[in-house]
């Protein structure tokens, strides 16, 4: 009898052991079974980088169906040798995971495996160190509902021919951010966000949805913030009435632009402080904010609002109206700061080192049609 006492006490010991083991398993490859159940799971958008640091990042992507084992295969090259899972195993259709200790001024390959399914591979890089050389775009306005997305399309497929390094949105990236659809098609659109950091500001047709903050994974509070990347240090703002006067937001931007020791500064949200075209300029913020931009010797501010190229010049600051993006173009004029104007589809190429910066605006088909250079 106490044979088969201890005879059952290692049985049922064997049996504990062999189901934690099992147990493990399934959350680093799924089992047959669950994949059986599942197997029709796809990217529904992404994967996207977000939120690049010197020696992190946030890879982010939904799925048609909700999946609870989730996880991101990276490397420095296309093998994608390293893997880290999503933390919580839940059964949801959004995910992000975090990936820790990059390496500084780095390109590196990833793929996300959601159940069965796996991505095509993609790129990111980290942040580059101040004497690196960056190549980025500025944009703004896709809002491609009225036309199915056919010039938001065009306008993504051009800028993912530039491999920029990452891209700077000047806001409306879609007609109505309450809609989830609308999202969807922007993502689908925008061809470029797999392998580009994307840096969004609120623009006035997000309306604050919950899906804006959801997708983006931004610094500070997300609704203004700042990075340095290269040797530019960058500021967007929320020019929308909900936080336009808040003092918390003007005290943030005095202390950004004071503390400031980038050879260049750039500026970017939605309203423009000067504008040519329909809805013209935002001037009671032009002596708000632009009375510390040029004190402070800010380079560039974009704004979009007015879909249309144009560039005016007040104070050795250049204020770049680009919301070519996709929306319905507007008419523009021109006036006493205008340098160059045009009604045209169009995004904005830079490049720049410790002491130059390169300003390059493009029609899609690859015209320049404006250009510029700031020595530092």
């Amino acid at each position: 009898m106490k044979l088969s006492t201890k005879m059952l006490t290692l049985l049922l010991l064997f049996s504990f052991i062999c189901s934690n083991i099992i147990s493990s398993t399934i959350i680093r490859d799924i089992d047959y079974e669950d994949d059986k159940i599942i197997e029709t799971t796809s990217i529904h958008f992404g994967p996207y980088p977000q939120n690049p640091t010197k020696d992190s990042i946030i890879i982010c992507w939904q799925t048609s169906e909700k999946t609870r084992f989730n996880k991101v295969c990276y490397g420095l090259t296309t093998d994608c040798e390293n893997v880290v899972y999503e933390k919580n195993l839940l059964k949801k259709y959004f995910h992000k995971v975090k990936l820790t200790d990059l390496a500084y001024s780095t390109k590196y390959f990833y793929k996300v495996v959601s159940n069965c399914f796996e991505s095509n591979i993609y790129s990111f890089y980290t942040l580059f160190a101040a004497n690196d050389s960056i190549r980025f775009i500025a944009y703004g306005d896709n809002r491609g509902e009225w036309d199915n997305w056919q010039h938001a399309s065009i306008v993504a497929k051009a800028i993912e021919e530039e491999q920029p390094h990452f891209v700077l949105n000047t806001g409306d990236l879609v007609n109505n951010g309450i809609k989830k659809n609308e999202w969807y098609n922007f993502f689908k659109t925008s061809s470029f966000i797999h392998n580009s950091t994307l840096y969004p500001v609120l623009g006035n047709h997000e309306y604050y949805a919950t899906p804006y903050f959801k997708y983006f994974s931004l610094p500070n509070n997300e609704r203004w913030y700042s990075f340095d990347n290269g040797p530019i240090h960058f500021i967007g703002l929320d020019s929308n009435y909900r936080n336009v006067l808040r003092p918390a937001q003007l005290l943030w931007l005095i202390k950004e632009l004071k503390t400031n020791d980038k050879p260049f500064t750039i500026v970017f949200f939605h309203h423009p402080l000067y504008s040519s075209g329909n809805h013209g300029s935002y001037i009671p913020l032009r002596f708000l904010w632009g009375t510390f931009f040029q004190l402070n010797k800010v380079d560039i501010v974009f704004n979009a609002h007015d879909h249309s190229y144009e560039r005016g010049k007040v104070l050795n600051v250049n204020y770049i109206v680009t919301g070519g993006g996709g929306g319905p173009l507007y008419d523009v004029g021109y006036s006493w700061w205008t340098v160059y104007s045009e009604k045209t589809y169009h995004y904005c190429l830079i490049e720049a080192n410790e002491s130059k910066l390169s300003f390059e605006a493009i029609k899609p088909d690859g015209t320049v049609i404006d250009s510029f250079q700031i020595m530092n």
